[in-house]
């Protein structure tokens, strides 16, 4: 409680610097983005996505800002509700004057900040990884996506596992959007190489509320070759704990799309996982490429700990869409989504393009869960280019006809 509540009073306080050149000239408005996220339901997690923002705002501003004005960042608490969603993209419009929005952690929000987005002309650029739903059947004109789809972390595990033919499967997973979109598309995909393989009854649980003991036990009797697990944060730990008293992963295949993202494997320490296939991971301490380090090493030097894949969204979703408010001479939000979708934006480790359905080009790292120097993280890591593994744009284009 102690760290949440100075997490917030920090964020209440936030203001972004202002270069000299523009605090000569104060009364010309700041460039307004607003940006929500689930600050108190989640806030190990939003630490290093706001960090990741605020450390962006403040280069753009300390070489002048946008068009000659201050970037202003705008933080609302979505508490991880879709309701609050709404209500804060509507206090975002109507009494802050925002045109474009960023944020949001769970795609359940998510649908409901672009489904407001859609009706109100607010320009809505998702920054995580998200459900392939969101520029799928509910993708439009308005909503943009930085990070990976669903659909890439289901395939890409789906490939790297089949050649270990295992037949018997178990699923695990959070009952909301993007848990049932995993299981659904993993189970597709493995299909695909494998027609016979057999799918047990999936585990469904209350988001934040696993009951790991009942359900590590049930799926043990169930004696599976393999599990997967879409678990995050508390209830991952639990699984974890409650899993490996029971013994329920040893001598098994264990697939878990985010078990390699440092707020799940780091709360544990020695207790996190070895050998699970994962994506999500952000293996920092084996990146080599020079401007990649540049980032990692300047965010370090700022917080004093290491980004995390949050904080690698956060700071290039903000850089693009400031540089694309820059080139389109404007805030409006269709000029920047044309901006977006005509230029190419180098950040710190790619080059990123835009699809005409709004998605990235940015990919994802694949790997198996470990330590390296003692640390859990991402070993074996692979970043996965996603262009084999998307739906083609006539595919999602097409999913969204008939859709209001």
């Amino acid at each position: 409680m102690k760290k949440l509540t100075l997490f917030l009073a920090v964020l209440a306080l936030l203001a972004a610097p202002v270069h000299p050149s523009l605090a000569a000239d104060a009364a010309k408005e700041p460039i307004k983005i607003g940006e929500m996220f689930c600050y108190t339901g989640c806030p190990d997690v939003a630490r290093p996505w706001h960090n990741g923002l605020k450390m962006a705002v403040d280069e753009v501003n300390a070489v002048g800002g946008i068009l000659n004005r201050p970037l202003e960042l705008i933080s609302r608490d979505d508490k991880g509700n879709p309701s609050e969603a709404i209500k804060v993209m509507e206090e975002l419009k109507s009494r802050d004057g925002v045109k474009i929005v960023t944020g949001t952690l769970m795609s359940h929000t998510s649908l409901a900040a672009s489904s407001f987005a859609k009706q109100n002309d607010v320009l809505f650029v998702k920054g995580h990884d998200a459900s392939s739903s969101l520029t799928a059947e509910h993708g439009h004109d308005l909503y943009m996506q930085y990070g990976a789809p669903t659909n890439i972390y289901s395939r890409v595990l789906a490939e790297k596992i089949a050649p270990f033919n295992k037949k018997r499967w178990a699923f695990i997973s959070s009952d909301f959007e993007t848990g049932h979109v995993f299981v659904e598309e993993f189970q597709n995909a493995l299909k695909k190489f494998d027609p016979s393989v057999e799918f047990l009854p999936v585990h469904w649980f209350p988001l934040g509320k696993m009951e790991a003991g009942p359900i590590a036990q049930a799926v043990a009797r169930s004696k599976p070759d393999a599990i997967f697990a879409f678990v995050s944060l508390s209830d991952y730990a639990r699984l974890v704990r409650e899993g490996t008293k029971r013994k329920l992963f040893e001598g098994r295949l264990v697939v878990s799309p985010v078990a390699g993202y440092s707020a799940n494997i780091d709360p544990l320490g020695r207790e996190a996982p070895v050998g699970w296939w994962t994506g999500s991971g952000y293996p920092t301490e084996q990146i080599k490429d020079a401007k990649h380090r540049k980032f990692i090493d300047s965010y370090k030097a700022l917080y004093n700990e290491e980004p995390d894949l949050l904080s690698l969204h956060a700071y290039s979703t903000m850089k693009i869409i400031a540089e694309s408010i820059s080139t389109a001479g404007s805030d409006d939000p269709h000029k920047v989504r044309d901006v977006m979708l005509k230029n190419s934006f180098a950040m710190p480790d790619a080059d990123i393009t835009f699809r005409p359905d709004g998605l990235s080009n940015h990919g994802t790292w694949i790997g198996k869960t470990g330590f390296y120097n003692g640390k859990p993280t991402v070993l074996d890591a692979e970043y996965v280019v996603p262009d084999k593994y998307l739906p083609t744009v006539e595919e999602n284009m097409n999913s969204r006809k008939g859709q209001k």
